[in-house]
């Protein structure tokens, strides 16, 4: 199932026959037959309770609205693919997460050439953190990034975070693992030498 899933390019194939007696030999090619890309995400919920795989399939469908359409389809062990037929509506579902159904939160990956879409470890999810109590004067993407990788993996910051004065807080994206429990707070050493709490939610 892998690799129809990940063909990206028209495949041919080509086919040799030798006749048991004669040793004749007849070759034919396939049609060149394009296929539509695809672009996959593995996940699974983080629940214990079974999952009503027609209903998840419609509330998502409904939610996410691919233009250019998707498919679903159950793996078994409670994991799930999704396909898609474009790049940015595979994008959009990526960068809105985190997505939940029934209050249970979707945990997922894109599945990426020579992967086993049945052993990759499904335990992690990107998400949008607003840092509050910054320091006034020392505000910059370095440090954004040093407080992303504080409370997980830094994958980028809200570019409306620079731009404009003052704000009661920043969005920086990134990536959490669901068995670490949750910093929400850091402490910062202005310069001089005086310390700050900044809280991350």
């Amino acid at each position: 199932m892998e690799s129809n899933v990940m063909s990206l390019e028209a495949m041919y194939a080509r086919l040799a026959m030798e006749e048991e007696e004669g040793g004749g030999e007849v070759e034919g090619v396939t049609e060149n037959v394009q296929q539509q890309p695809t672009f996959v995400l593995i996940g699974r919920f983080l629940t214990e309770k079974n999952i009503n795989f027609q209903v998840m399939k419609n509330v998502l469908a409904s939610i996410w609205r691919p233009r250019e359409g998707m498919d679903f389809y159950d793996l078994g062990g409670l994991r799930y693919s999704f396909i898609f037929y474009h790049a940015l509506d595979l994008q959009k579902v990526i960068e809105g997460g985190p997505w939940t159904f029934e209050q249970s939160l979707l945990l997922y990956h894109k599945l990426e050439a020579n992967e086993d879409a049945h052993t990759i470890q499904l335990n992690k999810m990107e998400i949008w953190v607003q840092v509050y109590d910054l320091p006034v004067g020392m505000i910059s993407e370095k440090l954004l990034e040093g407080i992303g990788n504080y409370v997980g993996t830094f994958v980028k910051s809200d570019p409306q975070n620079i731009q404009g004065g003052w704000r009661v807080f920043y969005r920086i994206r990134v990536v959490m693992d669901v068995n670490t429990p949750i910093k929400r707070r850091m402490k910062l050493k202005r310069e001089g030498g005086a310390w700050s709490w900044i809280i991350e939610e």
